[in-house]
């Protein structure tokens, strides 16, 4: 799997963060970089994992959305989704902008990919973004990054709303979570400040929120159908970003067995669409 290998990548490198904030950073919480890339590393293991996602896009089936907003019909409130796979909207696209192509949106939103990653990419079907119809799959990613104690209600609770939101739309959709967890020592908060962390600690306390999720097993139910954990050391002080061995993420949450568990449910509930 490549995703978290792309998102270390990517958050090594300082980039303009597209807010007030002029400077360069690795990470701000303002910033879309880590969600956007996140989710696209994602949706480049399910392209390598599923066979009818591939045939679908190859097929002109479905079409790929970045904040996207559904609408909860049960519960009258909706929510912007970091990343959307789904039917065309027979409409068409109504956005002044050409529709982008996957391929595309590492250069647009400063990834790091290697050239073997790049080569993965050119052998893989090219989705191309489009107005989005009826939602198969919506994924949300949240990052937990330091100031743990006051982050871990916030975190919960936006995760909690988006399985909420995506079912509310549609009970056959998937949804997908991912969370980012930090386990630098310290990090260097936007705002000048240098947080210490008390690790593992914080992290520990941070996946224990994501454990509190519910999980469903079919497309019934409430809770995530997929839902997975990538640490990171990150200290967003220019020094590199790596992903730690330890502490040891639940068995449940290991992002490679979330991938492939999504891709064959993937397979399963869209074979006949």
């Amino acid at each position: 799997m490549e995703g978290p290998k792309i998102l270390a990548q990517t958050l090594s490198v300082a980039a303009p963060t597209r807010t007030k904030d002029s400077e360069l950073w690795q990470y701000h919480s303002r910033g879309a970089r880590h969600s956007i890339t996140s989710c696209w590393g994602l949706m480049f293991d399910l392209l390598a994992n599923s066979s009818l996602l591939r045939q679908h896009i190859n097929e002109g089936k479905v079409v790929f959305g970045l904040d996207h907003e559904m609408q909860d019909f049960a519960a009258s409130r909706s929510k912007n989704l970091d990343l959307v796979i789904a039917k065309p909207n027979d409409d068409g696209w109504t956005r002044k902008r050409r529709p982008r192509l996957f391929s595309e949106l590492p250069a647009l939103y400063d990834m790091e990919l290697t050239p073997e990653q790049r080569a993965m990419l050119d052998e893989l079907p090219d989705p191309v973004e489009g107005a989005v119809g009826a939602v198969y799959l919506a994924v949300e990613s949240k990052a937990c990054m330091t100031a743990f104690t006051k982050s871990y209600p916030r975190f919960y609770d936006e995760l909690n709303s988006s399985h909420s939101v995506i079912h509310g739309a549609s009970n056959r959709a998937l949804a997908v979570g991912l969370a980012i967890v930090n386990v630098a020592d310290a990090f260097l908060s936007p705002v000048g400040k240098l947080n210490a962390h008390r690790q593992p600690q914080d992290a520990l306390g941070a996946m224990a929120k994501v454990e509190q999720l519910p999980r469903r097993s079919g497309d019934e139910g409430v809770g995530y159908d997929g839902l997975g954990i990538i640490l990171v050391d990150l200290a967003n002080d220019g020094t590199p970003v790596s992903l730690p061995a330890t502490p040891t993420v639940p068995t449940n949450y290991e992002y490679d067995r979330m991938i492939l568990r999504v891709a064959h449910e993937y397979d399963v509930r869209f074979r006949g669409a």
